[in-house]
């Protein structure tokens, strides 16, 4: 009997097992699935025009530079130094997301050197609680509209700009301050936009920030 009970148990064991395959399996295909459409799909983040020509610089009242991407700070005081040689008043420097351990000398060090030549303590905020693009926005309207800015310059990677854009421009109207947004893309990436399959750095950056721009775009509520 005991045998008979045991021989039973491993059959239904084995059946279990069988069906826990097949479901490993078939969970396998459809997140391959999902991976290789996204893999065709995701150049669509970079179907983006930006706004600002970088030639010809906008009055803006603060240019906003997203931290966390390589060499967007540098290129972003490269701008914010035009403005300073161009234009009467220079706008504010607001860089977002800088991190709690960020100081102004931390600062200085990614900057060119003519940029640091000229650069004062004054010219620049160093927002530093924010670490996602969802509290970059919040925090930058929260600002924006204590300092009754009404015109930004926002300054991030190509990849990054479209979720970006639609993400500050969300944010504001909820925080009841719209804001009209201009935009220049920095290109620090070491791949092309139009080449990111060749790139695995390429395809894990854009594959990454197309799920957060269909997440964003279709499912989260800001």
């Amino acid at each position: 009997m005991e045998l008979q009970t045991e021989s039973t148990l491993s059959q239904e064991f084995k059946k279990i097992r069988g069906l826990l395959k097949i479901l490993l399996v078939t969970l396998g295909g459809v997140v391959g699935g999902i991976f290789l459409l996204a893999y065709f799909l995701a150049g669509e983040i970079y179907e983006y025009q930006d706004t600002v020509d970088g030639v010809h610089l906008p009055e803006v009242d603060a240019i906003v530079c997203l931290a966390g991407g390589r060499g967007r700070i540098a290129g972003a005081g490269d701008i914010w130094y035009r403005y300073q040689e161009s234009k009467d008043t220079a706008p504010t420097f607001y860089i977002s997301g800088m991190g709690h351990q960020s100081t102004w000398a931390g600062f200085r060090k990614l900057l060119r050197t003519g940029v640091r030549d000229v650069i004062r303590q004054e010219n620049v905020v160093l927002e530093t609680e924010s670490t996602n693009t969802e509290a970059n926005a919040r925090l930058l309207a929260r600002y924006a509209k204590a300092k009754n800015w009404k015109r930004i310059l926002l300054i991030t990677s190509p990849y990054h700009m479209r979720r970006s854009r639609m993400m500050f421009e969300r944010v504001s109207a909820v925080e009841e301050w719209p804001l009209r947004i201009e935009t220049i893309s920095i290109y620090q990436e070491p791949f092309d936009p139009s080449e990111w399959r060749l790139n695995l750095h390429g395809v894990r950056v854009t594959l990454s920030e197309y799920f957060k721009w269909i997440y964003y775009r279709f499912i989260r509520t800001v």
